[in-house]
């Protein structure tokens, strides 16, 4: 069984977007989830979404971020060195093991930065192509 509705619809409002869009989206279609319940199904949606080819992450430490520092990254998502080839329960347990344990609601700082913080989120569009915010 699914722990939350309107999968599809989830995955349609967030796609291409950070994955504070997901995060959001979840709760903007399962309003009623406790913030655990939330986050529980937050962390079985990437499971699924990954086992699904759905989604990908950018592999934690790749050179693929733009920034005034790093204006010409040396990889981009299209490289298969910038994406992050674990099995999706490790890529999971690595995403929960970064969870702030103090974050309470959905607009807590600690979790902001968390989702800042951990590897971005690459979306695969139906044709295949790659897509990331």
């Amino acid at each position: 069984m699914e722990p939350i509705e309107h999968i599809d619809e989830i995955v349609r409002d967030a796609f291409g977007l950070w994955i504070t869009g997901l995060f959001s989206a979840i709760n903007s279609w399962n309003p009623n989830l406790s913030f655990d319940e939330h986050r529980e199904a937050f962390f079985w949606l990437i499971e699924h979404l990954l086992r699904a080819g759905k989604i990908k992450f950018i592999a934690p430490g790749a050179d693929c971020y733009a920034s005034p520092q790093n204006p010409y990254p040396r990889l981009t998502i299209q490289d298969e060195e910038a994406q992050w080839h674990e099995a999706p329960e490790s890529i999971v347990a690595y995403l929960r093991a970064q969870w702030p344990q103090s974050a309470s609601d959905e607009s807590d700082l600690d979790l902001l930065t968390y989702f800042y913080s951990i590897p971005g989120i690459i979306w695969i569009g139906e044709n295949g192509v790659l897509v990331a915010s």
